[in-house]
């Protein structure tokens, strides 16, 4: 198992720091979210693409879902 299957990451949602911990973030201050980035083959670590396989955005998918989960879904749909 690697060092972040199954694990959570607390991430600034300001500047994208990421730590193993929850609290505020010691760059900005903003509070830390929670977030699965799920296991190393899971498909949702991928950026998201369209059905051309053009990337929509850089971010993986389960950020994308956490931050802006309407839209995300929406990108989902089509």
């Amino acid at each position: 198992m690697g060092p972040l299957e199954g694990s959570t990451l607390y991430v600034c949602p300001r500047c994208l720091e990421s730590r193993t911990v929850a609290g505020a973030c010691p760059r900005c201050g903003v509070q830390r979210v929670r977030c699965h980035p799920g296991d190393p083959d899971d498909p949702c670590r991928r950026p998201l693409m369209d059905a051309q396989g053009k990337v929509l955005t850089r971010a993986p998918l389960w950020w994308l879902r956490h931050t802006v989960s309407r839209l995300a879904r929406r990108w989902e749909e089509e």
